[in-house]
């Protein structure tokens, strides 16, 4: 008797503790309509370059974000051997912009550029609006407690799918001291700071993204998209904003 009762309370205890888990988690939804993923291949040392992240800055106050539209911010490095080196480029960016380009989706390799949904979209310099086609769409959701990222994507199977997870840096200020940018103090929102992508045959992820070396004061938000394995071509995607410096460095 002692030991079922035992057994009863050590289970009741798991039970409450993954229940408050649970409520203390954020969830995100991208709902069943089609979200945008719009982005931006920029670099620190390209004079062109601060009026269109001006221009995707205005987003952060947009209602339509996350909800109608995912921004995220690419930072390339082939502009560092002209006098600055942006503290935001990586290799890999640069990889994943030259790779649009030899799959035929853009035109060329050039800052800013502009992918919407996997293709290059050049009406940012004409002032044309963003394409607002939303079709249906399966639903990419799941949550996120801290540590752990939580993703379900409700396709019928067809191969193996990749979660696609960007870290983004908002409201981060540099001083350029070097390169055409310089003696100029760039304001940044929906930077790249983390990329990271998961495997799954199943549509189920669970991720626990490293945070090595990431700004601890700066505001942070996590974007999500969904491609075919091997692809570009978004499916859908989502994000959302993550919880304020003070309250995200008591996350164990």
């Amino acid at each position: 008797m002692r030991f079922i009762l035992f057994t009863f309370l050590i289970s009741l205890s798991l039970s409450l503790s993954l229940a408050a888990q649970e409520q203390d988690s954020l969830t995100f939804s991208s709902g069943t309509r089609k979200v945008q993923l719009l982005e931006l291949f920029s670099s620190q040392g390209c004079s062109s370059c601060p009026p269109a992240e001006r221009w995707i800055n205005r987003l952060k106050n947009d209602p339509s974000l996350w909800k109608e539209v995912v921004p995220v911010v690419f930072h390339v490095d082939y502009w560092d051997r002209l006098g600055w080196k942006d503290p935001f480029a990586d290799p890999a960016f640069t990889r994943r912009q030259y790779r649009y380009n030899e799959e035929g989706w853009t035109g060329r390799v050039y800052t800013p550029g502009f992918v919407v949904d996997g293709r290059e979209w050049r009406g940012w310099f004409s002032g044309e609006k963003r394409p607002a086609r939303r079709e249906s769409a399966p639903e990419l959701q799941g949550s996120w407690n801290g540590e752990i990222l939580r993703a379900r994507f409700d396709r019928p199977a067809s191969g193996k799918l990749t979660l696609n997870v960007a870290i983004l840096g908002l409201d981060l200020e540099t001083e350029v001291t070097r390169g055409e940018n310089r003696n100029r103090t760039l304001q940044q929102h929906f930077v790249v700071l983390r990329f990271l992508q998961s495997e799954s045959a199943t549509g189920r992820w669970d991720i626990k993204p490293d945070w090595t070396n990431l700004p601890k004061k700066a505001d942070l938000a996590m974007a999500l998209w969904v491609t075919e394995y091997g692809d570009l071509t978004p499916l859908q995607a989502t994000g959302f904003a993550l919880p304020e410096p003070a309250e995200r460095s008591a996350v164990p």
